[in-house]
């Protein structure tokens, strides 16, 4: 009788290790694993006001499409059009935030980015809209 219960304990071990070793390799290929980055801004625009700021985001996306778990993804920025429009306020390239200032003119800025985990830089176009009332 012992020797039953002792054995059924030891299969009931087994089947949760089993089980739990699964869940992990799941949740490091579904939630931890970097499949691909997105590149994400504060605000649509800029405006014609030194006040008017923005941060562009690099984020690690998952299998799931949503931000990798406990990930961060470096990425290098470069201001291709537009540079006198604006002033970077900071600069992180280890976790791939750029903070921008507009200058006070209006017109278009491009900014290149290139993320470790991407095949290739992304280009994205901000506008700078003229001021509101």
């Amino acid at each position: 009788r012992k020797s039953k219960l002792s054995m059924r304990n030891k299969i009931i071990t087994i089947y949760f290790l089993i089980f739990f070793l699964i869940v992990l390799l799941l949740g490091y290929f579904f939630l931890y694993n970097i499949y691909g980055s997105e590149v994400r801004k504060s605000s649509a625009n800029l405006f014609a006001d030194p006040e008017s700021e923005m941060t562009i985001e690099v984020i690690p996306v998952n299998a799931l499409g949503s931000k990798a778990v406990f990930r961060t993804s470096s990425a290098e920025f470069e201001i291709v059009e537009g540079s006198d429009l604006i002033e970077v306020k900071s600069e992180n390239k280890q976790d791939g935030i750029l903070q921008i200032r507009s200058k006070g003119a209006i017109g278009i800025v491009g900014i290149k980015i290139k993320s470790e985990h991407s095949l290739l830089p992304e280009y994205i176009q901000i506008g700078i809209l003229p001021r509101t009332v």
